[in-house]
């Protein structure tokens, strides 16, 4: 296409409200192309398509605004999402077409880790017991963990891993990374993922911020889990799918494992009769760990500047590639 021709670009209304002046400060070359909710585009502007966005906004309510569109839009040449997670079929399709997609990983990390923190913070001095104590105006002090020497085991090394492990070092944990191999550049000791098993057995808590790939699915199986110690704590913000989660209920259900802090589950929402919402030693988060206004700024400012890098002809930052 000619520079000359401006670009369909597929936005919502109010994320257009957000960047519409970055994007007219392009001038001409882009044409944007903005849905109301529950708008459907005609088939001769769907066809016109070639840039796309699915913006934070777009989560969960207005996602089909943006993906209906796309998937019928034969000539899109690059789709950005917020979600770090690109593991639905529906991206997978898309780069089977031949369609660039990057995404805003790295944008949530910050809130992620500080979640994480949180979750360890109150797993450690048992802030459930607490809280019923409270409703029940009942004075129940107790001893507490302070965490501080605790071996923390980080699956997953990239941002939302890295931001936990500098954030856990700073409360006193000592942190050990789980990941493919070692690049060397680690700050912490480094152990391969084919030997999780024997760092699970070491651990006294475990944070999983792995990506759902073929790989990872179901990772944390029935004999992964039996690994841990009974004293072992275990924070997922990565997907639930990585867990056999009627494993990992069992365990904590019978004390094998001492507790859980879950953003993410396999079924989502998480359905009523789930035995996680009332297990005592679980805290249950509705996978919103990432869900600020700083987290879309973040977000947001990857996706100008990966519109400004595509438009110059340059790498955009966060490309997927295909599996």
């Amino acid at each position: 296409m000619s520079p000359r021709e401006p670009l369909p670009l597929l936005v919502t209304d109010t994320f257009w409200d957000v960047v519409g002046d970055a994007v007219r400060a392009h001038g001409d070359r882009i044409e944007p192309v903005v849905v109301a909710p529950g708008e459907v585009l005609d088939d001769e502007t769907t066809a016109r398509l070639r840039l796309a966005c699915l913006s934070g906004d777009a989560y969960p309510g207005r996602v089909l605004d943006i993906v209906r569109p796309v998937m019928r839009a034969q000539n899109l040449e690059w789709l950005h999402t917020f979600s770090a997670g690109v593991d639905a079929p529906f991206f997978g399709g898309l780069l089977e077409r031949g369609v660039r997609l990057t995404n805003s990983s790295g944008a949530s990390a910050p809130s992620i880790a500080r979640t994480v923190m949180m979750l360890i913070l109150a797993l450690s001095r048992d802030l459930p017991a607490w809280t019923w104590a409270q409703q029940a105006a009942q004075w129940q002090p107790r001893r507490f963990d302070e965490v501080i020497g605790d071996r923390l085991v980080v699956v997953g090394w990239g941002p939302i891993g890295r931001e936990v492990g500098r954030l856990a070092e700073a409360f006193g944990l000592n942190v050990h990374i789980v990941r493919r191999a070692a690049i060397g550049d680690e700050p912490f000791p480094v152990i391969e993922l084919s030997a999780l098993t024997a760092a699970l057995a070491e651990a006294d808590w475990v944070v999983v911020a792995l990506p759902l790939t073929p790989d990872t699915r179901g990772l944390f199986d029935a004999e992964t889990i039996a690994a841990l110690p009974p004293r072992a704590r275990v924070v997922n913000v990565g997907r639930g799918e990585l867990f056999d989660e009627p494993a990992l209920i069992d365990a904590l259900r019978s004390g094998r494992l001492a507790g859980a802090g879950l953003d993410v589950f396999a079924t989502e929402p998480l359905p009523p009769e789930s035995e996680l919402w009332s297990l005592p030693n679980v805290i249950v988060t509705p996978h919103c760990s990432g869900v600020t206004d700083h987290t879309d700024r973040r977000a947001t400012d990857v996706f100008v500047e990966n519109l400004a890098l595509l438009l110059a002809g340059e790498p955009m930052r966060n490309e997927v590639s295909r599996p």
